[in-house]
């Protein structure tokens, strides 16, 4: 048994628009026979991570997400209303400053920014009926439950109700309530979905983020950005802690990339494929040989 081929899992972290850059990142692996035995996925990475399970094959993957952001229903989600523009006029200050106050406005009058309906209809989209039982991979997704505040790891049922509840980013998209749950956006605990793959049956677990560092932190000069840091440093504490759990780690360069940039399609593949090309020899050294592999330290 030590030296039969490992089962290989790859972990996709969220991460927004960046996380198109893993459709690059699997192509890469697959032309050049690096085996993807298991996929797991939090946010973004869960509809990579679905959409390529359901029909291991790159081509298709990168002409569907392009066919979907292309489309109305993807458009008709207005996401560019959460991107601010470089203030560098008066005119784009102001713009900003009232963009801001109506979203909080917005925020405290609204169970989410984007409408329910809006959101049901792009996953119903791009996956239909399709259940975990059509995926050719074993396949899992994660969410996060607000009621009891446990991870909730999918693996059965209708794809679209899993990755809605794994993208359903808090405030933005609508929670997902389910079995007695109300489930949000798995990037808020669990955006390395390690626990996932090897809940699956990976023996060895390749974990590709968008790196491990804070956002430059801005001004703080407003109660809520003092907040919102807060916030995001403490959640980037525990994705460290839990990528450390990876048998190896990529980590794709996304640049600035905001979260809401879809549009940069073609760029954002690069730059998986470009991280793929780096630990490219790493990568077939520890997909092959014996679990025996296991016995050293591939970070």
């Amino acid at each position: 048994m030590l030296f039969r081929k490992p089962t290989i899992g790859i972990a996709l972290a969220g991460g927004g628009a960046k996380g198109l850059a893993h459709i690059g990142f699997l192509e890469i692996l697959v032309n050049n026979g690096i085996p993807i035995d298991i996929i797991s996925g939090t946010s973004i990475g869960a509809v990579i991570g679905a959409a390529y399970a359901l029909e291991p094959d790159t081509e298709k993957l990168k002409a569907t997400l392009r066919m979907l952001i292309e489309s109305d229903v993807f458009r008709n989600l207005k996401l560019n209303k959460f991107k601010s523009v470089e203030e560098d006029h008066w005119f784009n200050r102001i713009r900003n400053r009232l963009r801001v106050s109506l979203t909080f406005a917005e925020a405290a009058t609204k169970p989410s920014l984007v409408p329910e309906l809006q959101v049901v209809r792009l996953f119903d989209e791009l996956f239909g009926e399709k259940t975990f039982e059509d995926a050719e991979l074993p396949f899992a997704a994660v969410a996060l439950d607000l009621i009891s505040g446990e991870d909730v790891l999918f693996r059965e049922g209708l794809i679209s109700d899993a990755v809605r509840a794994s993208t359903a980013i808090p405030g933005v998209f609508p929670t997902v309530n389910m079995n007695g749950k109300k489930l949000v956006d798995g990037g808020v605990t669990a955006n390395a979905p390690v626990t996932a793959a090897r809940k699956l049956g990976a023996d060895i677990v390749i974990g590709v983020i968008f790196g491990y560092e804070p956002s430059p932190p801005g001004k703080l000069e407003s109660s809520m950005s003092v907040i919102l840091r807060g916030d995001e440093l403490a959640k980037l504490k525990l994705f460290r802690m839990l990528i450390e759990k990876a048998d190896y780690v990529v980590e794709i360069d996304a640049g600035n990339t905001h979260w809401t940039d879809f549009g940069i399609y073609e760029e954002s593949i690069e730059k998986g494929r470009e991280a793929a090309i780096r630990h490219l020899d790493q990568l077939k050294r520890i997909s092959g040989g014996g679990l025996f592999r296991k016995w050293f330290s591939f970070k």
